[in-house]
């Protein structure tokens, strides 16, 4: 190769660099540019998107998101159509997807159109707000995710800033959760655990956490923990107390009964969780299980029987608390007022002896008339036939009989005395075991009156009853009523394995008891409102 060659080759290959160094300055000139174009469109977008946001005054679609929405529906039950094997199911299902985006749409523009509507004044004092602006927020909403501007200001006088338009959407200020969504995590944590209510969720179109449903839930209970302190205080005063009770639930009938009975359950808590073993290793005694204080109210001609003769209850009210006797007593006593107390021709009060019991009537309800539940007597008679004659046996059978026969005739005395006759035959253990069954019946004596009620249930039976014993027939004898309702919130709160705190299963059986009560709507305002459980 000669050197005129070998230079021409040299200054080929330095032209090719400065060609591609030029190409390289070129590229990295326009992908700056582009990337600077990107910024400023991702910056001016918000901008564009809030203040096309703030001139909503109503939730519509267009006609092009109408034509793309009927296009995408019809395309999807086209699909369907050739799908022999598809049946309704599937197009609800494709239906609940086409509706979605259109929905969520609609519902993202109406709650900015309210907002937009609503005064940026001080909902305290009603002044208007000062160092205004406009802040944005995700809501989730049944839908999903809704991006709403809202008027954020100051009151000078309330020294308070706030957004008005959250607190006429009913949002709150540090849950992303819609109303409705408030109230479905509610719904679904009271009737099962947060992990079982995901997929539960998930198959209703709603994609929840575990985490909202139980932070949600938790807030929302306590949320009903401040309804319910709102309604107890019109105990307070002697007017309060009138105005609620001549605003009863029901309208005015012929003069009824009403029924109070009560019970009691106990829950397992978190007591000193992590310090067992230090606290054992001290002589403390370790306390797990707490007692959940229970009591259902409702009207002796709201009570009937279904075709297959089981008792049913058409309307009742439900009070239920861990915080102690005292909470206990104030709740039945307003709940008590609601359902009727100071319309009722008398009150009955059926309990399973329980001296707490006793006590609490005799301090909200010194009137109503007690009654010792008919099967807890007879338990107590079994548990003497059988600590005598053995359990299961044809003696302690034909012993117990004609006892049981003489508490339902009202012979309670005669009970007594044939337990005080056998005593001195017994052997010391057997005597102090007597000496106890004798003190219950005995203090129960004036609470044990069944016969009347027993005849007029046989009259009914044989078609041989007057007026009055049909109506004396329909009272209770025991307490079944709060026994199965409380097994009913132990179906919730007492599954395997579970461990609870005071705040955290007080506040769950807050919101349970509200939905019990047909009172959701207080809650919230946009449910209907929900019938009354038996």
């Amino acid at each position: 190769m000669t050197t005129t060659e070998t230079t021409t080759r040299q200054i080929r290959r330095a032209q090719a660099r400065q060609i591609h160094r030029a190409q390289a300055r070129q590229s990295q000139t326009e992908q700056a540019q582009i990337l600077t174009e990107e910024i400023m469109a991702q910056r001016t977008a918000p901008a564009a998107a809030k203040a096309k946001a703030l001139t909503l005054i109503k939730g519509q679609l267009t006609d092009a998101e109408l034509q793309a929405w009927q296009a995408d529906y019809d395309a999807r039950l086209q699909t369907i159509h050739q799908c022999p094997e598809q049946n309704l199911g599937h197009i609800e299902e494709s239906l609940a997807d086409a509706v979605k985006e259109p929905l969520r749409l609609l519902a993202e523009r109406a709650a900015q159109a309210k907002a937009n509507a609503t005064t940026c004044q001080c909902r305290t004092c009603q002044r208007p707000l000062t160092h205004r602006r406009q802040l944005s927020r995700v809501i989730d909403s049944r839908f999903g995710p809704l991006t709403l501007w809202r008027d954020y200001g100051r009151c000078p006088h309330c020294e308070e800033w706030q957004f008005p338009a959250d607190y006429a959407l009913g949002l709150a200020k540090k849950a992303s959760a819609s109303p409705y969504l408030q109230e479905i995590s509610a719904l679904l944590v009271t009737k099962m655990p947060a992990e079982q209510a995901v997929p539960v969720a998930q198959r209703l179109g709603l994609d929840l956490s575990r985490c909202l449903l139980h932070c949600e839930a938790h807030r929302q209970g306590l949320k009903a923990q401040g309804r319910r302190a709102q309604s107890l205080a019109q105990l307070d005063t002697w007017s309060d107390i009138q105005q609620l009770a001549s605003h009863t639930e029901g309208p005015p009938t012929q003069p009824f009964t009403l029924v109070i009975e009560i019970d009691a359950w106990n829950i397992r808590e978190r007591d000193d969780w992590g310090q067992t073993k230090e606290l054992l290793l001290q002589g403390k005694k370790l306390e797990r299980w707490h007692w959940v204080y229970m009591a259902t109210v409702f009207r002796l001609d709201h009570r009937g029987q279904t075709a297959g003769q089981r008792s049913l209850i058409s309307q009742r009210g439900y009070v239920a608390t861990r915080l102690g006797l005292e909470a206990l007593t104030a709740q039945l006593y307003r709940e008590a007022l609601q359902r009727g107390l100071a319309q009722a021709q008398q009150v009955l009060i059926v309990a399973d002896g329980a001296l707490w019991i006793w006590k609490l009537a005799l301090d909200r309800f010194p009137h109503a008339r007690q009654q010792l539940d008919l099967w807890h007597a007879e338990e107590h008679l079994w548990a003497v036939a059988h600590d005598l004659y053995g359990r299961g046996t044809a003696e302690a059978t034909a012993w117990v009989t004609p006892l049981l026969q003489q508490v339902r005739n009202d012979q309670t005395l005669t009970v007594i005395a044939t337990l005080a006759q056998i005593k001195p035959r017994l052997l010391e253990t057997q005597q102090e075991k007597l000496q106890t069954q004798i003190e219950y019946f005995e203090h129960n004596t004036h609470r044990m009156k069944y016969k009347a009620v027993c005849d007029a249930k046989e009259a009914v039976a044989t078609g041989t009853a007057t007026a009055e014993q049909i109506q004396l027939a329909n009272q209770p004898l025991g307490s079944g009523a709060i026994e199965s309702t409380c097994r009913q919130y132990q179906c919730r709160f007492k599954r395997t394995g579970q461990f609870w705190t005071t705040p955290g299963d007080e506040a769950l059986m807050c919101l349970e008891t509200f939905w019990r009560n047909g009172r959701w709507q207080e809650l919230y305002p946009h449910a209907k409102s929900s019938a009354a459980l038996n």
